[in-house]
């Protein structure tokens, strides 16, 4: 009969090793599920689901602008450098992006971001990772025109090779505390890139918006973990 030690590493051998919440080498991820019913207050839900990806059609329910909660500024629980993470950010669309953005912020050690946009936007994806030291995207679409806007940070340029597209530096833009390169893209948009050859990385991209348009977004943006 099999010592009870063994019998366990034989059943852990033969599963391939267990990763943290259910993963299998991932690590913990995060999603944010826009796809919630029409009339509905929420965006979606955010999750500790190992799921790559997620991609949903806002509804009419889905927008994005400042909406802070009543009673003045608060934090929730310390993040790793000991710094709160707001839970009245003018870029929370609803508690659920709230709890999507401060989930991730909590988990990581430098500055996560978060977009303060008007009314008409929606949210469209949202996925995070822990692995690599933790990447966060979220996607927004402007229903009127279908103009997107794509915010991208973390773990996003791991061997400093390949990390942007095809792209021309038309100048400089302020990128909420930092500084980010303003770039056209050859296929068409915008992007604002802050150490874009770097881990951590910051990079906010817009198809369907102007220059002008991008430098306002990226010069609003929201230090969530302050």
């Amino acid at each position: 009969m099999l010592a009870p030690a063994l019998l366990l590493a034989l059943v852990v051998a033969a599963c391939g090793g267990i990763g943290p919440s259910g993963s299998f080498g991932d690590g913990p991820t995060g999603v944010l599920d826009s796809a919630a019913p029409t009339g509905s207050p929420a965006i979606g839900s955010a999750s500790a689901e190992p799921s790559p990806s997620i991609d949903q059609t806002p509804g009419a329910s889905d927008s994005v602008g400042p909406s802070p909660s009543p009673g003045g500024q608060g934090s929730g629980g310390p993040g790793p450098s000991g710094a709160p993470v707001s839970q009245t950010a003018p870029c929370y669309g609803s508690s659920d992006t709230r709890d999507f953005f401060g989930s991730f912020a909590q988990a990581v050690p430098w500055p996560v971001y978060c977009v303060t946009l008007p009314s008409g936007w929606s949210v469209a994806r949202g996925v995070y990772r822990l692995r690599d030291g933790g990447e966060l995207t979220i996607s927004y679409q402007r229903r009127v025109d279908g103009a997107q806007l794509t915010l991208d940070e973390g773990a996003r340029c791991l061997d400093g090779t390949g990390c942007l597209p095809p792209s021309t530096v038309v100048g400089s833009t302020p990128f909420a505390d930092r500084v980010a390169d303003l770039l056209a893209l050859s296929s068409g948009g915008v992007t604002a890139a802050v150490d874009a050859d770097r881990n951590p990385s910051w990079l906010l991209t817009g198809t369907g918006l102007s220059q002008d348009d991008l430098r306002a977004i990226a010069a609003a943006l929201h230090l969530v973990n302050e």
